[in-house]
């Protein structure tokens, strides 16, 4: 069953099927009557709009793409399945080092033999450990514990896709945290008050490495008061697409970016030949720091005429525009590059929010959960499909420029 119609349950009348259904067809805001205010169910319903996106992060932590490759990843190394069945207690530290700084994001892993641990590398406050078992000829020689997640890493990925601050603890103390209030101050479903702000506090908790479970307590900036005169399933789309705009700012200023800006720091031979106006090697340059890595598309231009370009042909979003300057800060070139498609942050959107995403240019959709209609109200209410929506949205940039919008809907109970 397509997404689209994982949302979609339908009873029409026989008689207004006609007359409903050329609305259907471009998509309206819905005629029924205004839903109420959500009033004193506002903090409720903002707070399980982040909770939702907590708890999707944690399992993400220990059964997304990134953790079923570290267990092949591991499971697949004849090297260090030979030195566990061996007892080579040297060769399976020298292997279980290469297996942690092999760029794939593995930040802990402990081995066991017959029960007993033989080595344990990485580092000291891990959460979400995922086991796996070593087999040679098919036999199993030994089993470890893998984590792709460290306690700080989760609070910072909280701290970025929602804003919120949080205090992780085990076994009553304090592990991490970046906001100054003690756990006993703490219970889910409260409000609290650390200085001048007030906070929404829930509580998720997430295994601790290797064994255990950790306390993750998350406290959200208390909502505008605004928002309690609209209605509860606008206040969880106005949520999320809070939370859709955090992963569209990332792919403007996140990680990715940070390592491209450094690739083009350090792109010496790039900053040569457009000052000695050698395009032929700039091109070659631009096309070799785009294989490397962290690029989508990369464009350079000088003197305001595009002498270099490579990466993707898919849909862009998100660029980002730098000069190119030399040690002296003289500028010699811009840079224009991207980390993000449009398809892959469509993608991420819906998987952190559990709603449909639209990416769209006017009435163009460039990528999405499932086709929608020719237009969208910018906030309020649809009906489109035999479905009811509450819609919020914001702008973001085509790449490399370019009007852009992302939707996000909040389907309504049938």
């Amino acid at each position: 069953m397509s997404p689209r119609a994982r949302h979609v349950t339908s009873l029409l009348a026989l008689g207004a099927i006609a007359a409903i259904a050329a609305l259907f067809v471009g998509g309206i805001s819905s005629g029924t009557a205004a839903a109420p205010p959500c009033g004193r169910a506002t903090v409720g319903t903002y707070r399980a709009s982040a909770l939702g996106v907590a708890l999707r992060v944690a399992a993400g932590e220990r059964g997304g793409g990134e953790v079923r490759r570290g267990l092949h990843t591991i499971e697949s190394d004849g090297v260090l399945a030979q030195a566990v069945a061996a007892g080579d207690s040297a060769a399976v530290h020298s292997e279980l080092l290469v297996l942690l700084y092999n760029h794939e994001h593995i930040v802990r892993i402990r081995v066991l033999r017959h029960g007993h641990l033989i080595d344990d590398v990485g580092g000291p406050l891990v959460l979400a450990p995922v086991d796996g078992s070593l087999r040679l000829g098919g036999r199993v020689v030994g089993s470890f514990v893998m984590s792709i997640q460290d306690d700080l890493g989760y609070q910072l990925l909280l701290s970025r896709l929602t804003g919120a601050h949080s205090v992780m603890t085990y076994e009553g103390r304090v592990e991490l945290r970046n906001i100054a209030i003690a756990p006993r101050q703490l219970s889910s479903g409260s409000v609290v008050t650390v200085g001048s702000a007030s906070y929404l506090v829930s509580e998720v908790t997430v295994g601790r490495f290797p064994q255990g479970q950790l306390r993750v307590f998350i406290l959200l900036h208390s909502p505008p008061a605004s928002l309690a005169r609209v209605n509860c399933a606008q206040v969880t789309a106005d949520a999320l697409a809070g939370i859709a705009q955090r992963a569209y700012d990332e792919a403007l200023s996140g990680q990715q970016i940070v390592r491209a800006l450094g690739a083009l720091a350090d792109a010496g031979v790039l900053r040569a030949a457009l000052a000695a106006g050698d395009y032929a090697t700039a091109a070659r340059e631009v096309r070799e720091i785009v294989a490397a890595g962290g690029f989508a598309r990369l464009r350079v231009f000088t003197r305001g005429h595009l002498v270099a370009e490579a990466g993707s042909a898919r849909v862009l979003i998100a660029p980002v525009s730098l000069p190119l300057s030399d040690s002296s800060g003289r500028v010699y070139g811009r840079a224009v590059f991207t980390a993000q498609s449009a398809h892959g942050y469509a993608d991420l959107a819906h998987a952190l929010t559990d709603v449909p995403v639209l990416v769209r240019s006017g009435r163009h959709q460039l990528a999405g959960t499932f086709a929608g209609p020719r237009s969208l109200p910018r906030s309020g209410a649809l009906l489109y499909d035999g479905v009811s929506y509450s819609v919020a949205s914001f702008a973001g940039e085509l790449f490399p420029s370019g009007p852009l919008r992302i939707y996000v809907l909040n389907p309504q109970p049938q």
